[in-house]
This record gives structure tokens, C-alpha cells and sequence, in this order.
């Protein structure tokens, strides 16, 4: 019979789970998309946990060693199938002591697509990545569950697999597994490899980078290095909850104290090159893909000299409509709009997702 580790790891592969939990004496846990629910999959009567230890550690006597350590951090490699059908599935591992025993705890790391256009990713983005020599800043914004870390990793790995670049990630946690490509990557991750995004931007400035992404601007400290390394000449990537991308700015703006929102507008202005909002819509497709996921964006290019200085005159409605006539991008309800009229998905579940229901197909 398999051990409970192979057990375990089987039906999270099955079941789509992010993460796997395992504690002594107690039931095991996976999380699927968000939701946590126990396993089918049950520990042994009686079962320890010193087996899969060993085998996550690679040593024997790990349990000894993790007494002395408390906790400890690493990755694990699962192998399915042999010959051209074998898949490898890799984990990050944080294994430490709990009340019970020993609490274990699994995330899948994603293998990344690295073609942004199988994602619906759209070509005026990758253009003015690939156009970016000089550096500067790029938002992805959308609200949560809406695959702004699965865009960036696309990103990254098409980067990489095309060029030669020395490429450092923040992330909170790690999500996906980005191969180096021709490329190098550093990955970092907030609580494990680095106190903060903020230390771990300013690591960074000595790393050599010619690309950084940072997994979410969340304050002020990280808002202004990560603009400050845009200033620098690196070509910077971030994620921030926003609905529309004429309201980043003043997002930025709010995490500083009044005194100081104009200057960082100003700032900002300097580097932004565009602002991408996205949400994911279900499919409306019969049959074969029905229920898939499609990507739906706007998309604002900042980069011209005209809408930096609306920017910095706090012009956002003006930037709107620019915004909407196509000048300069394009609406989430104009993109929305082209997918309802190609049957791709659903009105009703395009009216759901809108940024703008008063607009909604009039734009």
C-alpha cells in the first residue's frame, strides 16, 4: 500500500489543490480554490509523521533535527508516471513543531504558461514590454481571484525564455514555478527568504536586475521602492487591487500622507508605462470549454508625454475618456462588449464583472 505522503499528494494533484495541510493527530486538510475541506485521504491509525519527515527532509533522524531547528524550509518533488508520460509536480514545504506534534504544511507550485497570448494576455502589452529598454513600472490590477500572479508569471517566463536577463521576484507567497529559460531568476518570498517586499527591493538594487517583480504593493514603504527602482532604469512588475486602472494613481497616492500624495503622483508619473486591469469571466461556450475561464482587460498606456501630464493635474476623468475612445487603450466594458458579441461568454455574467454597469454595453 502507498505511504500517506504519496496518498495525500495524489488527491491534492487530483482535486486541483493549492495547498496541503498535515498535523499530528489530526485529520489532513486541502485547500481548493480558497476552500479548505479534510481530505479523503486518512492518516493510518496510529500513523507518525517521522516517514514523511524523512522523506521531505531527505535524511534520516530529521525529526531530531527538527527539534533543534523548530522549523525549516525546502521544496518537494513528486514524480507521476515514467517515459515521455512522466509528470513532475513540485511542493513548497514548511515543516515545523506544533501543540500536537509536528505540523506540515504543502503549496503547489504551478508550472507557469509561458506564451502570455495562450492566456488572452493582450499583444499591446507584451509590445511595450518588449519596447521598455529604459525601464520603468507596470501595474496589474483587477480584484482578488482574478489571475494577476498567473499574468506576471506568464510574463516572466516569456522574458526569460527569450532573453538573456537577470530577473528577481518578490512574492507573498511564491505561486509558480518559472523556469530560468536563457535567463536567471531570483526568487524570494516574504516570511521564509525576506522580512518584507520593502528589504527584499532594496536587496535587489545590489542584485543586478534587469527586471523585478514585486508581488503586490500593499504600503507606502513598497510603493516607493518599487517606483524608485523603476527610476533606476529596471523594468519593474506589480500587482494592486484596483477595478479601473484611472484609479491606481490615487491608490498610490492614499497610502502616503496628504503632504506628501502630489509629490508621489508626480513620482509615479515619472515611470508609469500602463496599467492593466483584468478579471476572469466563465466561458459561455457549449460543450468542449464550457465553464473555462476567459480573460477580460483594460488596458491604459501611460507612457506618452499628453497623459503623464494629465496625470500629474489629477485629470482622471479626461484620462477616462481618452482611455475610452482607444487612444490610448481601451475599457473593460469595450472589451467585455467584444466577447458578448462573439458568444464567448455570457451578458449576464459579463454584467457581473463590469467596472462601469452604467456604461455596460454602450461604450
Amino acid at each position: 500500500m502507498d505511504n500517506f505522503l504519496d496518498q495525500i499528494t495524489d488527491e491534492a494533484i487530483r482535486e486541483n489543490a493549492s495547498d496541503i495541510y498535515i498535523q499530528s493527530e489530526s485529520p489532513a486538510f486541502l485547500r481548493t480554490h480558497g476552500h479548505m475541506t479534510r481530505a479523503n485521504v486518512r492518516p493510518p491509525e496510529g500513523y507518525e509523521l517521522d516517514d514523511a519527515i524523512e522523506r521531505i527532509l531527505k535524511i534520516s533522524g530529521a525529526k531530531a533535527q527538527l527539534y533543534d531547528r523548530e522549523e525549516k524550509d525546502l521544496s518537494y518533488t513528486k514524480q507521476i508516471g515514467n517515459g515521455r508520460g512522466k509528470r513532475t509536480f513540485r511542493f513548497r514545504v514548511n515543516v515545523c513543531l506544533s501543540k500536537k506534534g509536528v505540523a506540515i504544511v504543502m503549496r503547489r507550485l504551478r508550472s507557469v504558461e509561458p506564451d502570455p497570448v495562450n492566456l488572452g494576455i493582450p499583444d499591446e502589452l507584451t509590445r511595450l514590454i518588449l519596447d521598455s529598454s529604459a525601464g520603468g513600472i507596470i501595474f496589474i490590477a483587477g480584484p482578488t481571484g482574478s489571475g494577476k500572479s498567473t499574468t506576471l508569471a506568464s510574463i516572466i517566463a516569456f522574458l526569460l525564455k527569450s532573453r538573456a536577463l537577470n530577473c528577481i521576484t518578490i512574492e507573498d507567497p511564491i505561486e509558480y514555478d518559472i523556469p530560468d529559460g536563457i535567463g536567471n531568476i531570483i526568487e524570494r518570498e516574504v516570511g521564509t527568504t525576506t522580512l518584507s517586499f520593502e528589504t527584499a527591493l532594496r536587496a535587489a538594487m545590489r542584485q543586478r536586475p534587469d527586471i523585478i517583480l514585486v508581488g503586490e504593493v500593499r504600503d507606502p514603504e513598497t510603493s516607493l521602492a518599487a517606483i524608485q527602482a523603476a527610476k533606476t532604469g529596471h523594468l519593474v512588475f506589480t500587482t494592486i487591487h484596483a477595478l479601473m486602472a484611472t484609479q491606481v494613481p490615487s491608490r498610490i497616492a492614499s497610502m502616503f500622507p496628504i503632504e506628501k500624495q502630489s509629490w508621489i503622483i508626480q513620482e509615479l508619473a515619472d515611470v508609469l508605462l500602463a496599467v492593466m486591469v483584468q478579471v476572469l469571466v466563465p466561458s459561455g461556450r457549449l460543450g468542449p470549454g464550457k465553464g473555462e475561464l476567459i480573460l477580460a482587460t483594460e488596458f491604459l498606456d501611460t507612457k506618452e508625454a499628453f497623459t503623464r501630464e494629465l496625470l500629474l493635474k489629477g485629470q482622471y476623468d479626461r484620462l477616462r475618456t481618452e482611455q475610452r475612445s482607444r487612444k490610448i487603450g481601451w475599457t473593460l466594458n469595450q472589451s467585455l462588449k467584444k466577447l458578448v458579441i462573439a458568444n464567448s461568454v455570457d451578458e449576464l455574467d459579463a454584467r457581473r464583472v463590469t467596472n462601469d454597469l452604467a456604461r455596460f454595453m454602450n461604450e
